[in-house]
């Protein structure tokens, strides 16, 4: 990867960012001496295995083996790019992204980002301001149900605007205006006037997780097809990314016990206004394996509602499958299935909150909804009907990444059709455990340079131990360039930590080999790790001379040795039998 933003930025940001309040503002962590630990939130964790070093700026968990600075936090937890990452860090601490001369186009791209975040924001506050003095938007709004507190709270609009009146309010010029066509913002109509396309519509703002507003949802209050529309993909909105109510959410709840999954703006508003939290909308879009997984870092039941046709009813089988990759033993999913005909807004109004509270408690597991749709249609008495049930739940059942889960739905399988393995579960506890133990052997077999570079990248401070480098810049063992590279850094950046350290690497041939090293456990306790680093030192010392003696003397015996090849060789003697 080409280094497109200065490295002193880089290092900057880093600096300026306590990964601990990276991390806690997403993940809950609690202190465990003087480091931070929490369930890891990559894989099925049940105890906790995710461990946050304020000191290093570095997280790592001992079970999955996920590891790395602030920047590749954002990368694995929020699924950006190297660029949003850094992005991302520079809004937090509002500063400006200096991109290098060379890097024309991602200096326009995050130009023009800054711009969009600041017109979305701005036509959004417009339309808020319109849905007050247009009389029959607000109304439309009080006799859907909705009422004044969730107008404010949702920051819900409408436009009866012109593009000129827009232009005019925001003084647009021309050249930004040419963009927004491009980001099809504003369109032109047969006569090439440009007008709103969400011209005569109640406004649904959608905000990013941290409350930026993005995009816009609109739903017509005439007979003007289609009901609903969103906003174009621009560089700062993506459909499949989205989800709408998750930043109202997350505002007033950190850890949810479940997150509902609902189909439209109104549903998500009704039902928070009927006192069910924790309801979220896919903009009315299937649901994505993007939008799972960001559901799944802040819950970890996910529980599909969608609305009682049969279009609800085959977007829960969708979800269902879009969704298995992605379910483990601590991560799960359900359903409620609505009456025909009714969806989340229609039935609170009809039921009331009590009810639909027993219908979320009620909601059905994904092992239950899993076999009742495979089921449908399918006559067990047949032979040739089993055999294509298994056909069917087998490939369905091997995309879920628990063995064990895998294993239960099997047996359940196996039932159904008349087949059991009940040596199975044992086999894989043992293959597992047996598994475990290769690859901690394995791991933690290091060569005296791996060992003295890890020491190195865990602990940066160790170069203020190296006084002089002569006896290693001559030095042929293997791995000792890096290790002359990492310690000219370290010194060069006397306050550098293992986060920062690692940046300087990234992308190069070597980043995966020292991301293994920033990880390794070398069983040292800390009183005892600068002896240890030293002792390395002396080791290569000594093996750079058993190398040269093994060289002297293979030469003697061929060629001989001069004078002071031989004074040599005695000195190189003397050295060693210390």
């Amino acid at each position: 990867m080409s280094v497109k933003i200065p490295r002193y930025f880089i290092n900057d940001l880093l600096f300026r960012t306590n990964i601990i309040d990276l991390i806690n503002t997403r993940i809950k962590l609690k202190k465990n001496g003087k480091n931070y630990q929490t369930n890891c939130p990559f894989h099925n964790d049940k105890t906790p295995s995710f461990t946050v070093s304020y000191e290093k700026q570095f997280y790592y968990c001992f079970g999955c083996k996920k590891h790395g600075n602030a920047i590749d936090f954002l990368i694995n937890y929020e699924n950006l790019t190297f660029i949003e990452s850094i992005e991302e860090l520079a809004s937090i601490h509002g500063i400006t992204i200096p991109f290098q001369d060379n890097t024309i186009y991602e200096k326009n791209n995050y130009l023009k980002k800054q711009k969009l975040y600041s017109l979305i924001d701005q036509i959004s506050k417009l339309y808020q301001k319109n849905i007050q003095l247009n009389n029959n938007a607000y109304k439309y709004l009080i006799n859907r149900g909705i009422n004044k507190n969730m107008i404010k709270f949702f920051q819900i609009g409408f436009s009866s605007f012109t593009w000129e009146n827009f232009s005019e309010k925001l003084n647009i010029k021309k050249e930004l205006e040419k963009e927004l066509l491009n980001y099809k913002i504003i369109s032109t109509n047969k006569n090439q006037k440009k007008y709103d396309p969400f011209q005569g519509r109640i406004i649904f703002p959608i905000h990013d997780i941290n409350g930026k507003t993005i995009g816009f949802g609109g739903r017509s209050i005439r007979n003007i097809f289609p009901k609903y529309i969103n906003s174009s993909e621009t560089n700062i909105f993506y459909k499949s990314k989205q989800i709408y109510g998750l930043y109202q959410l997350k505002k007033k709840f950190f850890k949810p016990e479940y997150i509902l999954v609902v189909e439209g703006y109104i549903d998500v508003i009704m039902l928070i206004q009927n006192k069910i939290n924790y309801v979220v909308s896919s903009l009315g879009t299937s649901i994505t394996k993007e939008h799972i997984k960001i559901l799944f870092r802040h819950t970890d039941t996910i529980i599909y509602c969608y609305d009682g046709d049969d279009a609800g009813k085959t977007a829960s089988w969708r979800a269902l499958k879009i969704t298995l990759p992605y379910i483990s033993d601590k991560k799960t999913i359900k359903f409620i299935i609505l009456p025909e005909n009714e969806d989340p807004d229609t039935i609170i109004k009809k039921e009331g909150a009590k009810k639909f509270q027993l219908r979320i408690k009620n909601s059905i597991k994904m092992s239950e909804f899993f076999f009742k749709n495979i089921l449908n249609g399918v006559d067990l008495s047949s032979n040739n009907d089993k055999f294509y049930l298994s056909i069917r739940a087998l490939p369905l059942i091997n995309l879920i990444p628990s063995e064990i889960i895998r294993i239960y739905l099997r047996q359940i399988l196996g039932r159904i059709i008349g087949i059991l393995d009940d040596n199975q579960f044992e086999k894989f506890l043992y293959e597992k455990e047996q598994k475990n133990k290769n690859i901690q052997y394995k791991q933690n077999k290091r060569t005296l340079m791996q060992k003295l570079i890890g020491l190195l990248i865990q602990n940066p401070n160790l170069s203020n131990l190296v006084v002089s480098k002569k006896n290693l810049e001559n030095s042929k063992i293997k791995g000792i360039s890096i290790f002359l590279n990492i310690l000219k850094i370290c010194k060069t950046h006397p306050n550098i930590n293992t986060g920062q350290l690692l940046e300087f690497y990234r992308g190069s041939k070597i980043i995966n080999i020292l991301k293994t090293l920033s990880i390794w456990d070398h069983m040292i306790i800390e009183e005892k790790i600068e002896n240890m680093f030293l002792d390395l030192l002396k080791n290569i010392h000594k093996k750079n001379l058993e190398i040269r003696q093994k060289y002297l003397i293979s030469k003697e015996r061929i060629h001989g040795l001069t004078i002071y090849e031989k004074q040599e060789i005695w000195s190189i003697n003397k050295k060693l039998k210390k």
